[in-house]
């Protein structure tokens, strides 16, 4: 089994890699709920999978006035953005930001709901972006 390395797992917004990305994390979730009945048999709880989600997070250095305000409107617009996430490859293209197209590929439709800008004195600007997802992921 090949493992992935951090550094070639990137998310995507708008199909487009989250420049100068330094740490993502994707959750994707199932709500399970019990729905053993009489006709259940033995003493197991028979769950079912009642609703799914999942959310993204990319932290990012590209902290600049265009992209501050860019990172705004879309927050403030409240409307799914097209957010994904593939491995990419160093021999792929420049900067390591070109799809691989990996078996674990997905995209969504997503709501940015969550931001955090960093200004550390004399250290580079960041910012951390949450991303909701608002329907199943192809």
């Amino acid at each position: 089994m090949r493992k992935i390395q951090g550094q070639n797992f990137r998310l995507f917004v708008e199909n487009a890699a989250v420049p100068e990305s330094t740490n993502c994390s994707i959750t994707i979730n199932g709500n399970a709920e019990d729905i053993s009945s009489k006709d259940s048999e033995g003493m197991y709880a028979q769950e079912s999978i009642l609703t799914r989600s999942w959310q993204a997070t990319v932290e990012s250095y590209k902290v600049d006035v265009a992209a501050i305000q860019s990172l705004i409107e879309t927050f403030n617009a409240a409307q799914p953005v097209a957010v994904g996430w593939d491995q990419t490859l160093a021999t792929a293209g420049t900067m390591n930001r070109n799809h691989a197209n990996a078996n674990f590929k997905r995209n969504g439709q997503a709501i940015l709901n969550d931001l955090t800008f960093t200004f550390n004195d004399r250290a580079t600007c960041t910012v951390s972006s949450q991303y909701q997802g608002t329907g199943g992921l192809e």
